[in-house]
C-alpha cells in the first residue's frame, strides 16, 4: 500500500464530513448530523497523532496485551469485576420485583458497561485477567437479555408471534414441516426446526426458544473475539467483544428472536472464518467452517443470505485482484480459491433456494423481490426522500408525545451517542488498517464490505430506497464497526496523545453502554422515552383481549378488527387475522371504521402509538379524549377488562 494513503484518506474523509453536514439544512434528522461530525472528529483524532505502523503481525500475535494508556489506582481496579457480578445480581432482582425494565433497571445495565470498559481502557496488564473479563462479557450479554424477556409476558417484537405460535408450535403439533408451506421459511426452516426442537425437550414454545437460540445469539459473541486475537492484543478483542455485545442492534436481536437473530449470529461465524484465512489460515476445518456456516444461513434467513453474500462476494473480489497482482500477504492462490468456492457454492445454493421459494400471492420470493427492487428505483426513489417523510408517514396520526420539548429535541442524539462514538473509533481503526502493511486483502475487505453496508443502511435510505430493509442490515454493519472501532482504540492507546486518549477513551467507557442501554432498539419491550418510542411488548391483558377477540369473532368468519399500531401486529399474528388486522381510522368525531370491531386499550392514551388519519379528514393529531374516540359512547361494549376493551358499532353483533 501507498506510504500515505491513510493519511489522504482522512483527509478526504474531512473534507466529505464537512460536505455531509449541509444536508442537515435540507432535513432534520439526527443521523445527518451525527454521521459527518463522528466521521470527521474520527479522522481529525487520527491526523493528530500521527500513524505508528506495525508491520510485523507475528509480533502481535505473540503479545498477550497491551497496556492502557492510562490506568486507574490498584484498588478500583480490583473491585471492578466484583462490581460487575453484584450489579448483574442487582439487575435481576429489580427487574423481577419490578416485572419489566424500568429506568432503575436500564441504569444497572449501564453501569455493567461501563464497569467491564473501564476494565479494557483503564485497568494496567498487572491487574487484567483475560478469562474474567471474557466471563463478565459472556454472564452480562445473556443475563441482560434473558431476564427480560422471562419478566415480559408472551413475546417481544411483532414477527416472532408468528414464528413461534403459528410455525414453532404449528411444527411441534403437526410433526411435520407442513406450518411452513406457503411461507417463505419452507425454504428456510432451521430456525424453526430449532424452535421446535426446543420446544420439545424444554416443554414449552418460550423455554425452546429462550433457551437456545435466546442463547446462542449473545454467546455467538465469542466469534468476534475470535477475530479479534488473530490481528490485534487480547485486551482489544475483549473490547471488540464488549462493544458489538452493548451495542443496540445486538441487544435488539437477543431480545426480539427471530431469523434475523440467527442470520446475525451465523454471520460473526462467516466473518471469523474469513478473517482467519485472509491472515493465512487456510486449513480444510476453517473453509468447511465458512461453508457451513454460509449455507446455514442461506436456509435460515432471505436479508441475512444477502448480506453474506455482499461479504463474501468483496472477500473473494478482494483475494482474486490482489493474488493477480501479485500484492496478497499471504498464499494468495489458496485464499482466493477457499474464498471463491465458497462464495460461488453460496450464491448458486441461494438463487436456487430463491426461485423456489414460494411468496404468498406474488410467485416465488427472488422474482417478487426483483420486481419490488425495480419498482422501489423507479417509483419511491428520491433525494432526502427519508421514511419519516413519506405518503405513508402523512397518513399518520399520534406518535411522539410533546415533540416540541427539548427533551424530544435532544432524545434522537441522545440515541446516537453510542453509535457516533463507535463510528469515530471505527474510522481512527480503518485509517489505522491503511497504515499496515502485512494484511492489504483484509484491510480492503473490512473497509469496503464496512463501506458497502454503511451505503445500504444510510446512503441508499437517503434516496428513499428502502426495499433492502436497511433496518436489518445495519446490525451487520455493527460487527465490522466493533471491530475496527477496538483497532481504532487500541491504535490511539499506543500513539495518542495522552489528553487525547484521556477524553476519547473517557468519553467511550461511559457513553457508549448508556447510550445504547436506552436506545429505541434495544429497549422495545419498555422504552426508557416512553413518550417518543412504541412499546412493542404486550400486558397478559391486552394478550387475553386478543384470546377474547379471535374467540367471539374467530378470523375464520371474514370478521375485521381494527386498533392502534403496534397492537395491530399482535391482532395480525397472534390473533391469525392478518390482513384483516387495520389500523383505525380516525375523524374529528372519532372512529370512522367498517370493521366489525375495534380494540381500545389504555396505552392508547398515554403511549405514542399511531393511527390512519380517515379520507377526507383534515385530523392532525389523535383527539385527547383517545378512549371516547375509539369507542365511541353509542358503541357495544363486548368486553372489558383493566386495561383493554372491545367495542362493536351500534347495531353489530356484540
Amino acid at each position: 500500500m501507498d506510504h500515505d494513503v491513510d493519511i489522504s484518506a482522512a483527509k478526504v474523509g474531512i473534507a466529505a464530513s464537512i460536505l455531509l453536514l449541509g444536508l442537515r439544512t435540507l432535513a432534520a434528522q439526527a443521523f445527518l448530523l451525527v454521521i459527518p461530525l463522528a466521521a470527521g472528529v474520527g479522522s481529525v483524532v487520527y491526523l493528530i497523532n500521527r500513524p505508528d505502523r506495525v508491520s510485523n503481525l507475528v509480533n502481535w500475535r505473540s503479545r498477550r496485551l497491551e497496556t492502557a494508556s492510562v490506568t486507574l489506582p490498584k484498588s478500583v481496579a480490583q473491585l471492578l469485576p466484583t462490581l460487575t457480578f453484584v450489579v448483574l445480581a442487582g439487575f435481576v432482582v429489580a427487574i423481577h420485583r419490578a416485572g419489566t425494565r424500568t429506568n432503575l433497571v436500564y441504569l444497572l445495565t449501564a453501569t455493567v458497561g461501563v464497569a467491564i470498559l473501564a476494565q479494557l481502557l483503564f485497568v494496567d496488564d498487572g491487574h487484567l485477567t483475560p478469562a474474567i473479563i471474557l466471563f463478565e462479557i459472556l454472564v452480562a450479554g445473556t443475563v441482560l437479555r434473558l431476564a427480560p424477556l422471562y419478566v415480559t409476558p408472551g413475546y417481544v417484537g411483532i414477527d416472532n408471534w408468528t414464528h413461534a405460535t403459528v410455525f414453532i408450535d404449528g411444527i411441534v403439533r403437526t410433526g411435520s414441516l407442513g406450518p411452513l408451506a406457503e411461507s417463505k421459511y419452507i425454504m428456510a426452516p432451521i430456525y424453526h426446526i430449532i424452535g421446535a426442537t426446543g420446544e420439545l425437550f424444554f416443554g414449552s414454545t418460550r423455554d425452546g426458544l429462550y433457551l437456545t437460540l435466546g442463547l446462542f445469539v449473545p454467546l455467538s459473541a465469542l466469534f468476534i473475539y475470535g477475530t479479534g486475537k488473530l490481528l490485534i492484543p487480547e485486551r482489544w478483542a475483549l473490547l471488540a467483544t464488549a462493544f458489538l455485545v452493548f451495542s443496540e442492534q445486538f441487544i435488539r436481536w437477543g431480545m426480539y428472536i427471530i431469523p434475523t437473530s440467527l442470520g446475525l449470529a451465523l454471520f460473526l461465524v462467516v466473518f471469523y472464518a474469513v478473517t482467519r484465512i485472509f491472515v493465512g489460515y487456510t486449513e480444510r476445518w476453517v473453509v468447511a467452517l465458512l461453508l457451513a456456516a454460509s449455507l446455514a444461513i442461506v436456509f435460515i434467513h432471505q436479508v441475512s443470505t444477502a448480506v453474506t453474500i455482499v461479504f463474501l462476494g468483496i472477500a473473494t473480489l478482494v483475494a482474486v485482484t490482489l493474488g493477480l497482482t501479485g500484492r496478497s500477504a499471504f498464499e494468495g492462490d489458496r485464499t482466493a480459491g477457499a474464498l471463491g468456492g465458497v462464495f460461488l457454492v453460496t450464491l448458486v445454493v441461494t438463487v436456487a433456494s430463491w426461485a423456489n421459494t414460494p411468496f404468498p400471492g406474488q410467485g416465488t420470493f427472488l422474482w417478487t423481490e426483483i420486481s419490488v427492487v425495480q419498482e422501489a428505483m423507479s417509483t419511491k426513489a428520491g433525494f432526502l426522500n427519508l421514511a419519516s417523510t413519506g405518503s405513508e408517514a402523512s397518513q399518520m396520526i399520534g406518535g411522539p408525545v410533546e415533540t416540541g420539548t427539548l427533551l424530544a429535541k435532544t432524545v434522537p442524539y441522545i440515541e446516537l451517542l453510542g453509535f457516533g462514538l463507535l463510528l469515530l473509533a471505527a474510522v481512527v481503526g480503518g485509517l489505522h488498517m491503511l497504515g499496515w502493511k502485512h494484511v492489504p486483502d483484509l484491510t480492503y475487505t473490512y473497509l469496503l464490505a464496512g463501506g458497502g453496508l454503511f451505503v445500504a443502511v444510510f446512503g441508499l435510505s437517503l434516496f428513499g430506497f428502502r426495499a433492502l430493509l436497511p433496518t436489518r442490515w445495519i446490525a451487520f454493519l455493527y460487527v465490522s464497526m466493533a471491530l475496527l472501532g477496538a483497532i481504532g482504540l487500541y491504535y490511539l492507546s499506543r500513539s495518542g496523545h495522552r489528553r487525547v486518549v484521556l477524553v476519547v477513551f473517557v468519553l467511550v467507557s461511559v457513553g457508549y453502554p448508556t447510550s445504547m442501554a436506552v436506545a429505541e432498539k434495544a429497549t422495545l419491550d419498555n422504552p426508557v422515552f416512553d413518550d417518543q418510542f412504541k412499546r412493542f411488548a404486550y400486558t397478559e391483558a391486552e394478550i387475553a383481549t386478543v384470546d377474547t377477540i379471535r374467540e367471539m369473532k374467530p378470523p375464520a368468519s371474514g370478521a375485521t378488527v381494527a386498533s392502534d399500531h403496534p397492537y395491530i401486529g399482535l391482532i395480525e399474528r397472534y390473533g391469525r387475522y392478518e390482513e384483516r388486522a387495520i389500523n383505525l381510522e380516525l375523524t374529528q368525531k372519532g372512529a370512522a371504521t367498517t370493521a366489525d370491531a375495534v380494540i381500545y386499550r389504555e396505552y392508547q392514551s398515554s403511549g405514542p402509538v399511531t393511527f390512519h388519519r380517515a379520507e377526507g379528514s383534515d385530523l392532525t393529531q389523535v383527539p385527547a379524549a383517545v378512549e371516547t374516540a375509539v369507542c365511541p359512547p353509542d358503541w357495544n361494549v363486548a368486553y372489558a377488562n383493566d386495561q383493554a376493551k372491545i367495542c362493536t358499532p351500534t347495531g353489530g353483533t356484540p
